[in-house]
């Protein structure tokens, strides 16, 4: 009689939201029935739930491979439903959730363990998680691509050292499934990636692809202000009338500026040097990334009109100020100094 030592097998179902081209995997070992839902999204949970209840599923994990900004998660519905723990890697900082994972820690699943690789770099608390020859890199390693580094704490310095010393090395035949593809591709390998990536694949060196993302100039995601604070709050208990964006552009920042109110201010928050070259009259600067170390300050004043160049760092901004309390905020989210000197405002320098 022959004894076959091979362990059972792990399913994996890969789900898709068309609307934020959003993959959730649902991973279960197929002798225990124990399972694990890894980045679920908030608008397909009845979906998510249909099939852990028809495949008999016991659910133990909820995974997040980071806090999404183009979606909300399921995450806490998904808890409250089945009892599944919430998982973030360590750096997220979240406090709502059940597991907080170290880089290298393991989550038992039946016959299997899921490994925790802190990948930072898309953002500064995003982990990627290894199994049975599978890699799941949410948006850190993309078919093809990888994450943007240009809010959240982003860095491509440190993405490049992620994929290139975190991932690459986990083998060529180890298949890669990322959280988003925008054009049809189910997954990828190491090797693949290794050869093919048009952003870091064929030994690009690292000052290219720094240069390279930080040029690369993106509209910020739809959803940033809803989903990261919600994401945050692990889809429940989440107010998203307190993140509304209060929009201005330059005129109206002008019509403010002439007769600012007292306990008013107005934040530039491009760099110091941009700052110095020419600034609204009056205004502080507070460079991008470091919105949140002034927010004693900022809890000073009655009302906070945060402008950049074209918009994309004060509306970065107001939600990373939004996500620490401060309500007061208004974000000039359309245009920026550009559009001030273009219409002739004064500018100090």
């Amino acid at each position: 009689m022959t004894i076959s030592n091979t362990r059972p097998s792990l399913m994996l179902k890969q789900l898709f939201d068309r609307e934020s081209c959003t993959y959730s995997y649902l991973l279960v070992d197929a002798e225990s029935q124990e399972g694990a839902i890894i980045d679920p999204v908030r608008e397909l949970f009845d979906r998510d739930i249909e099939i852990i209840n028809e495949l008999g599923i016991e659910l133990l994990y909820s995974i997040e491979t980071h806090a999404h900004a183009d979606h909300v998660t399921s995450a806490g519905k998904i808890r409250q439903t089945t009892g599944a723990r919430i998982v973030f890697g360590e750096a997220s900082g979240i406090q709502a959730i059940d597991i907080s994972i170290k880089d290298g820690e393991e989550l038992a699943l039946g016959n299997y363990k899921i490994k925790a690789i802190a990948t930072p770099g898309h953002t500064a608390a995003c982990t990627s998680y290894f199994v049975d020859g599978m890699v799941f890199t949410g948006d850190t390693l993309l078919i093809r691509g990888c994450g943007r580094t240009d809010f959240q704490g982003g860095d491509p310095a440190v993405l490049y050292d992620s994929i290139t010393d975190r991932l690459f090395p986990l083998g060529d035949q180890v298949r890669v499934y990322p959280a988003h593809d925008y054009n049809g591709r189910i997954s990828s390998t190491i090797g693949e990636e290794k050869r093919w990536n048009s952003r870091l694949g064929g030994n690009r060196p690292k000052q290219e692809f720094i240069d390279l993302m930080n040029n690369l100039n993106l509209d910020l995601p739809k959803k940033i202000n809803e989903a990261v604070p919600a994401n945050m709050s692990i889809g429940v208990n989440f107010d998203p009338n307190r993140y509304l964006l209060h929009e201005f552009d330059m005129n109206n920042l002008h019509d403010v500026w002439q007769s600012l109110p007292e306990q008013s201010l107005i934040v530039d928050n491009r760099t110091p040097e941009e700052y110095a070259k020419a600034h609204v009259p009056g205004s502080r600067n507070i460079p991008f990334g470091t919105e949140n170390e002034h927010i004693d300050l900022l809890n000073q004043y009655q009302q906070v009109y945060v402008y950049c160049r074209s918009g994309r760092r004060a509306q970065t901004a107001f939600t990373s100020l939004s996500m620490q309390g401060l309500d007061h905020l208004v974000c000039i989210s359309h245009s920026g100094m550009p559009n001030w000197i273009d219409a002739g405002y004064p500018v100090e320098t």
